[in-house]
C-alpha cells in the first residue's frame, strides 16, 4: 500500500485507518517501510506498528532524508507475515 504521510513529533508517521483495517495492520505487526522524498530520495527499513497505528522513522533515516516535523513523504508499507509451516504429513 502507498500513501502520503506527514512526519509528526518523535519521527512518527500515522497509518490511515482504512489501511489498518483493510490490511490487518495491528499494533505490534512488523512492516517493511520505504519512504520517498521527492527532492532527497528514498530510504527503507523495518518497523513495528506502535500504539495509535504509527510507525517511527529510525534516526539515521530521518537525518539522511533531512526530515522535520511536518515533512510530507510518500510511504510504501508491506506487512511482513510470520512464516507458517504446514504441519500436515502425508503417509
Amino acid at each position: 500500500m502507498v500513501y502520503r504521510g506527514v512526519v509528526g513529533s518523535g519521527r512518527r508517521v500515522t497509518i490511515p485507518r482504512i489501511y489498518v483495517s483493510t490490511y490487518e495492520l495491528w499494533e505490534g505487526s512488523v512492516v517493511d517501510v520505504t519512504l520517498y522524498d521527492e527532492s532527497l530520495g528514498s530510504s527503507s527499513f523495518l518497523a513495528r506498528i506502535q500504539q495509535g497505528f504509527r510507525i517511527q522513522i529510525p534516526r539515521i533515516e530521518y537525518d539522511e532524508l533531512e526530515l522535520k516535523p511536518g515533512s510530507v513523504v510518500k510511504v510504501h508499507l508491506e506487512k511482513i507475515e510470520k512464516g507458517k509451516e504446514s504441519a500436515t504429513s502425508r503417509e
